[in-house]
């Protein structure tokens, strides 16, 4: 059976893919990718596949690599401008808007400056949207905010129903909030 990798182009057998070292590293690392970032992650290397010509497996791995450190690191930075918080989600969100845009993007792409530049600006907004949040809390009626008891809502509801907390010594007023 002959299979053809709809991102690089690559064609050969199912057991030629399995029996490459570097193809099955790149499944490992494919593998462990977050969710929301694997099911982009085929489209999105296609973005760097030379024209006329398959994407090595070896190129595949380094960039499938360079983009968990990416990934893994919880934020984003981009030269010049302060680090933002950036989960999974938010780097597949761009890694998708640039498949979008394929048609009017330079290929084949070098590196990953330009999504980090796309994922910057989601975080950026992303961040501001809940810096208001916390600004509005805070200013927020007495009434309307919650209780600084330091149980999570859950707790506060089960101690509101008059059930017991495991580990928790000193009951505070469930009533609050």
């Amino acid at each position: 059976m002959k299979l053809r990798c709809p991102a690089c182009g690559a064609v050969a057998s199912a057991d030629a893919w399995e029996n490459d070292a570097i193809a099955r590293e790149l499944m490992q690392d494919f593998l462990s990718l977050p969710a929301p970032v694997s099911k982009v992650l085929l489209g999105y290397l296609s973005l760097f596949r030379p024209d006329k010509r398959a994407l090595s497996w070896r190129k595949a791995l380094r960039l499938t690599r360079e983009l968990s450190s990416l990934v893994t690191a919880g934020h984003v930075q981009v030269q010049g401008k302060v680090a933002r918080p950036c989960p999974d989600r938010i780097w597949a969100a761009g890694m998708e808007q640039m498949i979008e845009r394929r048609a009017s993007l330079s290929l084949p792409l070098r590196n990953h400056n330009y999504l980090r530049k796309i994922v910057w600006g989601m975080a950026d907004a992303e961040d501001a949207r809940n810096e208001a949040r916390v600004r509005q809390s805070e200013t927020a009626p007495a009434r309307h905010r919650q209780p600084d008891d330091g149980l999570l809502p859950l707790e506060r509801e089960m101690l509101k129903r008059g059930m017991k907390i495991p580990g928790l010594r000193e009951v505070p007023n469930a009533d609050q909030g």
